[in-house]
């Protein structure tokens, strides 16, 4: 008799493959540029300016935030495959992260309007990060 535990596979949205694929092929672009060295086992994978500037530019940072504040409006579902597969291949995503997943919602929540329309599209763009 096993033990072991059986289950069906998580089928995600059309939408979250589509974007696992696109995200894997940025990913492979940026590998062979020599961007970052890929599945080095770092979990932040280090800082990369220009890496995090591109990522902004293909609209994966605050991707879940509203589009006035430069976000995509996209679900978390979304933002999970964008983390996953970044994690995966230990992209240098150290520069944005606490910026996109801590201090943008944390400006989201409790900042004045004007702070939030001067600081959350920078964090957007990959241009702010702290």
């Amino acid at each position: 008799m096993s033990t072991a535990i059986q289950f069906d596979q998580v089928r995600l949205p059309a939408a979250a493959e589509e974007l696992r694929r696109e995200v894997r092929a940025f990913l492979a672009e940026e590998i062979a540029a020599g961007t970052f060295a890929p599945f080095n086992g770092s979990i932040s994978g280090g800082f990369n300016a220009e890496f995090s500037r591109r990522v902004g530019a293909k609209g994966w940072i605050g991707m879940t935030w509203p589009k006035k504040y430069g976000g995509q409006e996209r679900s978390f579902l979304e933002r999970y495959v964008v983390t996953e597969e970044f994690r995966v291949a230990s992209a240098p995503v150290g520069l944005h992260f606490t910026a996109d997943r801590q201090s943008g919602p944390i400006l989201l929540r409790y900042a004045p309007e004007h702070i939030k329309m001067d600081i959350l599209p920078r964090i957007t763009r990959g241009e702010c990060c702290f």
